[in-house]
């Protein structure tokens, strides 16, 4: 119930930060300036919040299947936006430093780990022949933006850039199919136990007994008609 609850709670957030969100965009539209300064500094915040708390009530589901994996997760998704509240708060929002790069190469590595752990929570050892692949396409995709915003120009070399896009692709292409396959097999799963439910499990000695009773009930049936006959 507790779990329900704050799933609640973070789902109130995040709607509501998100409606902040657009509502600001939507005054940058018409004129207003909010892409700097204070405004700015909120507006990431919100969206920082935003996408946080819709993490979070995926990963309160993960740790009831999870419990290590899904706290873990929960753990590094506070650090990340832990660093970037720092930066959003402070001046280094506006200048080059290593601590941003090392942010944004942190918030990196926890997303990709919450998306595998997210998969597998779902999808258990079944399938291992589309989840290798998934987790191999965005554990080489964290790492090349994991180079790229530690400086490293990558693009500079031909070829890159189109490799970088085919692995964006395909690790689009992977998690949807993993998303729909595990959303199939959760409404399998439901319905096994669904089907439990209305089956009932006795032994033979049970049965015999309770076959025995139902003979001696028939036999008093059959007196019962022959004296009111």
């Amino acid at each position: 119930m507790n779990m329900e609850k704050t799933k609640k709670t973070l789902m109130i957030v995040s709607l509501s930060t998100l409606a902040i969100c657009c509502i600001m965009l939507i005054l940058a539209v018409f004129g207003i300036k909010i892409f700097d300064g204070v405004p700015l500094r909120l507006l990431l915040i919100f969206a920082t919040i935003c996408v946080a708390t819709g993490i979070s009530i995926n990963e309160l589901t993960v740790i009831s299947r999870k419990k290590i994996l899904g706290l873990v997760s929960i753990a590094l998704l506070a650090l990340s936006v832990l660093m970037a509240f720092v930066i959003f708060c402070s001046n280094l929002l506006v200048t080059e430093n290593v601590f941003n790069r090392i942010t944004g190469i942190v918030s990196v590595l926890s997303v990709t780990f919450i998306i595998i752990i997210s998969i597998y929570s779902k999808l258990g050892k079944s399938l291992l022949g589309l989840q290798i692949p998934t987790y191999v396409a965005f554990g080489a995709l964290a790492i090349l933006l994991s180079l790229l915003i530690g400086g490293l120009h990558l693009f500079d070399t031909k070829g890159m850039l189109e490799v970088f896009i085919v692995l964006g692709i395909v690790c689009f292409g992977l998690l949807i199919a993993s998303t729909i396959i595990g959303a199939k097999k959760k409404s399998s799963d439901v319905g096994a136990v669904n089907s439990k439910a209305k089956t009932i499990t006795i032994s033979l000695q049970e049965y015999e007994s309770l076959k025995e009773e139902n003979k001696a009930l028939k036999e008093e049936l059959e007196k019962l008609k022959s004296n009111n006959q």
